[in-house]
């Protein structure tokens, strides 16, 4: 069973010889060194040196698996020994973990450590004013060198509130999500990759009426999407080929995408795919998992998705490895001089936070530091508690494009196989940064090799300023002019109306101008706006 999170907002499936990209790095991870300044082993003697006690340090978090280890349980057995702690992990489902957390911030018995994986801070922003978190990580820093080296300052600004840091905030998974496309079926039509929104309609007329998987039948599309009759979901992300979307600082004040035209460039591109019928024609009423199915089944020419698409489309063809040379990227196309490039990253994949409780005994806090800085990617508590390398005897492979191969055994003497919960050590630290290409199969092969290629070109393509992720906006105002959008962005396409200026101004009425004036506010404190 593969251990991943979900790209994006739409989950995928993990089938079965499916792998995962976890980035990129290089070394042997059963020879990394540790960072200097406070190494696991390092970190334990210098804790015995300033005390011989124990302390019990409790993480709380989301897991993956969310079931309990057992007494023989050897992560937990090396983090006890490594950093002299009594360690607790609790996993608690994301339905009941916000409401159970503050349950135990109410009584006596509070966490010491609390991770929450994605971008959402606003839960640990309700914790921090309530006075029972950490009060400011900026002067610790320099215990935790290894995870502050990674900081931008966006991600800094992100977990900070009055100056102060309320988390820790984890480095953000390289962003693997791009659009692919079948170059078998541009070989076979002779076409070249689109490089313009035009030449990509061009492909997309070809690859729906000419044929190109060769059955002498009308069963294919240039594109899909996943829409589930709510949104254009992934479909969505073509739009940055008019420019960026969302909100935005351009010639020193607030835009939008929705208001600049890039968004009506946007739909106008779709309304011509649906009207020239050169896309799929379920493509928004259809979910995540119908989509899949003609994408594994030579449906479908183009679609957005990181490079486990390939594992995924082996699934569907018995593991021939034929599809490492069926997909692969199209850059994002341009529609406008502006246009062109990807969204920006996420500023973090995660946030960490120390209770207050925890933080007043200063041994303790100088203990919960080291055994986070410990286990840190690259540092060595990283490679043994997040694959269980030298705890449970499984190992890495190098491989000559810079990536690692793990294999995933289903050997009843692994700990992990047998107590799949051991999994959750993993959470609060993973990184797709690691460059692990996790697989069922027993050694790697060409479609493990393109996906790390593929994934690779996509972490280095150009993107976007990240603008947005630093607002804190209404969560209802942000709610109406979406549906407002939505609902209009479909009778739009489908030419049920074409008045888009007045949906501009229902926008602003809606909500729009207040998150307008919000986020120059806004912007004007973080000095983005002068």
């Amino acid at each position: 069973m593969l251990r991943r999170k979900q790209w994006g907002t739409v989950g995928t499936l993990m089938l079965a010889g499916s792998i995962m990209l976890a980035g990129w790095s290089s070394g042997d991870p059963n020879n990394v060194s540790p960072s200097n300044a406070v190494s696991p082993t390092a970190g334990a003697t210098d804790a015995e040196k300033t005390s011989d006690k124990k302390f019990a340090i409790e993480l709380i978090e989301t897991g993956w698996v969310n079931t309990p280890t057992d007494d023989s349980d050897p992560f937990k057995k090396w983090i006890d020994e490594t950093f002299n702690v009594d360690f607790t992990l609790t996993t608690i489902p994301a339905n009941d973990f916000e409401s159970k957390l503050f349950t135990r911030f109410s009584g006596s018995n509070q966490p010491d450590l609390i991770f929450v994986a994605g971008t959402d801070r606003t839960l640990f922003q309700k914790l921090y004013n309530q006075g029972v978190l950490l009060d400011d990580w900026v002067p610790l820093l320099d215990k935790v060198p290894t995870a502050a080296a990674t900081m931008s300052d966006v991600a800094k600004k992100y977990v900070s509130q009055d100056g102060k840091m309320f988390a820790l905030p984890r480095q953000p998974d390289a962003n693997t999500w791009s659009f692919k496309i079948r170059k078998d079926w541009l070989d076979k039509l002779s076409l070249q990759i689109p490089q313009t929104d035009t030449e990509l309609i061009e492909v997309f007329k070809q690859f729906t009426f000419n044929d190109p998987d060769g059955n002498n039948q009308a069963d294919t599309w240039g594109a899909t999407s996943a829409g589930a009759g709510a949104n254009f979901s992934s479909l969505s992300q073509l739009e940055n080929m008019y420019g960026q979307m969302g909100f935005q600082v351009t010639n020193n004040q607030v835009d939008h995408s929705i208001l600049n035209g890039t968004h009506q460039k946007f739909l106008d591109f779709v309304k011509l795919l649906q009207d020239e019928k050169i896309i799929d024609p379920d493509w928004y009423t259809q979910d995540w998992e119908q989509k899949k199915v003609k994408l594994g089944t030579d449906k479908v020419g183009v679609d957005q998705y990181p490079g486990v698409l390939l594992s995924e489309y082996e699934a569907n063809t018995s593991n021939t490895g034929k599809a490492a040379d069926i997909w692969t990227n199209l850059p994002m196309p341009k529609g406008t001089d502006s246009g062109g490039k990807l969204p920006a990253d996420a500023p973090v994949s995660g946030m960490l936070a120390i209770s207050a409780n925890a933080a007043k005994d200063p041994e303790k806090l100088e203990r919960v530091l080291q055994l986070i800085e410990g286990v840190t990617y690259p540092n060595d508590g990283y490679w043994k508690i997040r694959w269980g390398v030298g705890i449970t005897g499984e190992t890495m492979t190098d491989l000559d494009n810079g990536a690692k191969f793990f294999s995933e055994t289903k050997d009843s003497s692994n700990y992990r196989s047998n107590v799949p919960g051991a999994w959750d050590y993993g959470t609060w630290i993973a990184t797709n940064r690691d460059s692990v290409l996790q697989s069922t199969a027993k050694e790697p092969g060409a479609v493990q090799e393109k996906t790390f290629e593929l994934d690779n070109e996509t972490i280095n393509a150009a993107r976007y300023q990240d603008f947005e992720s630093l607002l804190t906006l209404d969560p209802q105002l942000l709610n109406d002019v979406t549906r407002l959008q939505n609902e209009f962005d479909i009778k739009y396409v489908l030419g049920n109306t074409s008045d888009y200026e007045a949906f501009k101004a229902e926008w602003l009425k809606a909500g729009g101008q207040q998150l307008l004036d919000s986020a120059t506010e806004q912007y004007k404190a973080l000095g983005y706006i002068k």
